[in-house]
């Protein structure tokens, strides 16, 4: 005998996903986490598991607990119809609206309201498990819930159920450390509130469970919940269901090798072949893939030579997964030129400067010089953006990460075609 959870990490009911194109031609609401509700709920129906585990921002905010309603009602529903008992915690999204939700829904069980641990048995199966859980009281928990944490009171499984901000000394949404769940002697603690999951399973059964699905196209990667397996007072096996309609993936394209526009079109669908064999893999397939395109390796191809037709609003089959839309959502130039970078910084011509500037940007984040080159670029656009008639293009990026990258890459642009003009005039 034995025993199934499905541990559900951050929903967001109520919020939809950004950055998607107008010809994308599938509903919104099947993309978004309401979806993907829907799929939990199937899935646990089909792996007849005892349990449904929600780690808290069930809803986006107070805003949407109309919205929310009727869709958690139906699934709580036919859980409980068919014997699972669906339980959660409030997270920082949540902390004020969880409660009233929970009035409405009978079956739904709130775990430690009012920001008060909380202990409930789990018995299924000829298995019995402890689950301890803690609910934001409030938006803001500025102390470490764990200092008031009971500590086990049995030697069956135990395991935890927490939102919280782990190693972020100072945050305003429950603090805590590695250490301090580790000192708490549990099984394992399942966390919600950091959108990136953590590579979880038997070996690491304490971390991040991630967003259920997808919030931004900054959120790539699996996402879906957890099926956790007991057997015998023991974790015996931990699965992540990828149960997500949309993914959001980065994808690099190394072009080594390749000079002519020509040549492009076939790393490309090879590189898309690839991650169609990736996906086709599980059961509940993505519906929609949003990729962040990245050209990679040595070339002395420009970016003027790329695809142009590789905009956001693109959509087509995935090559090998035709079933599956595909749109690219943006795209990054990061392609050497053949002409070693140390080499060509011994010059003293203007493409020697300019290698020189690209050398520093492949220094760490902590370098002065690459600090200051960065620094001296946000400020030249902010000066430019503060114009009036560049100011419908957007706002300019000012992360160290994001300028250091558009630099690089109108560098090697710049870079390529002086030595491409230099080689026609020789």
């Amino acid at each position: 005998m034995s025993m199934k959870l499905l541990a559900v990490g951050d929903l967001h009911l109520g919020r939809l996903p950004t950055r998607l194109p107008e010809s994308l031609g599938l509903p919104l609401q099947e993309l978004a986490p309401a979806g993907v509700w829907d799929r939990i709920v199937d899935c646990a129906l089909q792996e007849r598991v005892s349990a449904v585990l929600l780690a808290g921002d069930i809803v986006e905010s107070d805003d949407d607990f109309f919205e929310a309603l009727p869709r958690l009602r139906v699934g709580i529903q036919r859980l409980s119809d068919a014997g699972i008992r669906v339980l959660g915690i409030s997270g920082n999204h949540d902390g004020e609206v969880l409660p009233s939700l929970a009035e409405q829904l009978p079956a739904f069980e709130l775990i430690g309201a009012g920001g008060n641990w909380q202990s409930i048995t789990l018995t299924d199966g000829g298995e019995s498990v402890d689950l301890w859980g803690w609910s934001f009281p409030a938006i803001h928990y500025d102390a470490n819930p764990l200092s008031a944490f009971p500590g086990r009171q049995d030697s069956r499984l135990t395991l935890g159920l927490l939102h919280c901000d782990r190693d972020q000394a100072g945050s305003r949404y429950a603090p805590v450390t590695g250490a301090d769940l580790k000192d708490t002697g549990l099984d394992a603690w399942l966390l919600g509130h950091i959108h990136q999951p953590d590579t979880l399973g038997l070996d690491q059964p304490t971390g991040y469970l991630g967003t259920a699905s997808p919030l931004d196209a900054s959120e790539t990667g699996p996402r879906g919940p957890w099926l956790i397996t007991i057997e015998n007072d023991r974790l015996t096996d931990w699965r992540h269901c990828l149960l997500a309609a949309l993914r959001w993936e980065r994808l690099d394209v190394d072009l080594t090798g390749v000079d002519e526009r020509s040549g492009v079109d076939g790393r490309l669908v090879e590189a898309l072949e690839r991650l169609a064999g990736e996906l086709t893999v599980t059961p509940s397939q993505p519906r929609a893939v949003g990729l962040r395109l990245r050209y990679t390796g040595t070339s002395d191809i420009v970016s003027g030579q790329l695809p142009a037709a590789l905009g956001r609003e693109a959509v087509s089959g995935l090559p090998g997964a035709e079933h599956i839309a595909a749109f690219v959502e943006s795209t990054t130039v990061d392609l050497r030129p053949r002409i070693d970078l140390a080499t060509l910084a011994e010059r003293e011509d203007h493409p020697g400067l300019l290698a020189r500037r690209l050398l520093i940007l492949e220094r760490s984040a902590e370098d002065p010089e690459r600090r200051a080159l960065i620094d001296s670029a946000v400020t030249h656009v902010r000066t430019v953006a503060d114009n009036s008639q560049w100011r419908r293009l957007g706002t300019p990026p000012e992360g160290s990460t994001e300028v250091a990258d558009q630099l690089r890459q109108a560098g090697q642009d710049a870079l390529r075609a002086m030595l491409n003009q230099q080689a026609d005039t020789q």
